[in-house]
């Protein structure tokens, strides 16, 4: 299941491409992260694919460099960025300066077995994410997930994460960013369901969480797939596209804030890494090591 994705951003850049069916628009997306410091974003790279059929319904509304969208989406983690399939967007009227700090609020599903750390009064657990976008985005992540220890009614939840049972999967629900410093996708929970898997403990069968086993996470060994090329096609006349097009002004508070995060380089493929096991016993550890890596 993708996790979804709704935010509210500033358009920075936006290109177009004609296929047979749609018009592809590549966006760069910047998502305010503080009210009191600008310089605190997020980029997203999204993309919206808008029938060339006028009669198909679509939820993708007319928009530009510049222009304040609300967007949803289906997204998967990166190194410093997100990408993002659009699913809506609609423009409001905000400039960047006025854009509202929502965050980037999300509805993941992940996979643990490890059970809940307290690191200065915030109770933690990594999931790990799978992801069904595309063959060329990263296949699946890993979040950590954090609230307040003072929080009783999340508190009671992942407190009984695998006190009987080996790995749960969970509805993680929160708001979710990058944090350069650690190299981790962090997602503060507003609230989280739990899938337990209860499994029969006289089966002499082991469970390998997908983490232990290369093999079992779809994407690591997949075969390259030829994309279905298409011809482009002459735009219709009187149809507006967003080609070459840059924003008609910059605020100074957004020009504050491109200067301290320079964009990353989006268009460089990223090569999937294994993800690393999480720590979790003391007999699934080898002395002198340290703890697991995200």
């Amino acid at each position: 299941m993708p996790a979804k994705l709704s935010t509210i951003c500033y358009v920075h850049t936006c290109t177009d491409r004609l296929t047979q069916e749609f018009t592809v628009k590549e966006i760069t997306c910047i998502v305010r992260l503080s009210n009191d410091d600008p310089t605190k974003i997020m980029y997203l790279k999204v993309k919206a694919f808008v029938p060339l059929n006028e009669t198909s319904n679509h939820y993708i509304e007319s928009f530009g460099p510049g222009d304040v969208i609300f967007l949803k989406g289906k997204f998967v983690g990166s190194e410093n960025f997100y990408i993002v399939t659009a699913t809506s967007i609609k423009v409001i009227n905000f400039e960047f300066d006025d854009m509202p700090v929502l965050g980037i609020n999300s509805v993941i599903v992940g996979i643990t077995n490890q059970t809940v750390k307290n690191i200065e009064n915030d109770l933690i657990l990594e999931f790990y994410v799978e992801e069904k976008v595309g063959d060329r985005e990263p296949p699946s992540f890993w979040v950590e997930a954090r609230h307040n220890i003072n929080n009783k009614y999340l508190s009671n939840k992942t407190n009984a994460i695998n006190q009987n049972s080996r790995s749960t999967t969970a509805i993680l629900i929160g708001t979710i960013t990058y944090e350069i410093s650690t190299g981790k996708h962090v997602i503060i929970l507003e609230d989280i369901s739990l899938i337990t898997s209860n499994r029969n403990d006289s089966s002499a069968q082991s469970i390998t969480p997908p983490w232990l086993s290369q093999s079992s996470i779809p994407g690591y060994a997949r075969a390259n797939r030829q994309p279905r090329g298409a011809a482009p096609k002459t735009p219709k006349k009187g149809r507006n596209t967003l080609s070459n097009m840059d924003p008609t002004f910059v605020p100074q508070t957004l020009s504050t804030a491109l200067e301290t995060n320079p964009i990353p380089n989006m268009s460089t493929q990223q090569t999937p890494q294994t993800p690393q096991t999480p720590q979790t016993s003391q007999t699934s550890q080898n002395p002198g090591d340290e703890g697991s890596q995200n």
